[in-house]
């Protein structure tokens, strides 16, 4: 499995960091250490397969001179039926067009795409907990809302990630990544 994901600033990471480390510790989520090199992030499209020599090619180009983003969270969200909370930044024109952007230029690779990730059906969110009964997404809720405040991150980089098994752990590798400007 591929992914394409947005990385934040320093600051941001460590904050959700924290937040994921005091979620774990009070045993209520373990999300950020299922997979190791998690990283805070924002995916824009997920992919079952991808040829990667002749994407990366195209991601390098396409990527070459894309400048930065700032977004704004002030919003804590689930996604129905999930077991899932996340953080969803205020969806600004930039991010959507940033989003839609990304799936024009890369369209021919759709087939293996998650329509979850689609334009039409993106809900942009960086992910706090998952897997969580109805009970623990209460108590992650509840805990998370009494320690964010609203806040502003600032987008830095761009990556072509892959989960991987290494020692039967999954792993996150990073394929590519390019630093916005």
């Amino acid at each position: 499995m591929y992914g394409v994901v947005l990385h934040f600033d320093l600051e941001t990471e460590r904050i959700i960091k924290t937040l994921w480390k005091k979620l774990s510790d009070s045993g209520i989520s373990n999300y950020a250490y299922e997979i190791e090199n998690r990283k805070p992030h924002i995916t824009l499209a997920d992919y079952s397969e991808l040829k990667v020599s002749e994407y990366k090619g195209l991601f390098d180009c396409y990527y070459k001179s894309v400048p930065r983003m700032y977004l704004s969270y002030n919003t804590l969200g689930t996604f129905m039926n999930s077991g899932a909370l996340f953080l969803s930044p205020n969806p600004t024109k930039e991010l959507i067009d940033f989003h839609s952007n990304y799936h024009n230029h890369f369209m021919k690779y759709n087939a293996f795409s998650n329509l979850m990730y689609h334009p039409e059906r993106w809900i942009p969110h960086c992910t706090i907990a998952n897997h969580l009964d109805d009970q623990k997404l209460l108590e992650a809720l509840h805990f998370t809302t009494k320690r964010l405040e609203s806040m502003q991150t600032e987008v830095q980089e761009i990556s072509l990630i892959k989960i991987i098994y290494q020692n039967n752990k999954r792993v996150i590798e990073t394929v590519i990544s390019k630093a916005l400007i």
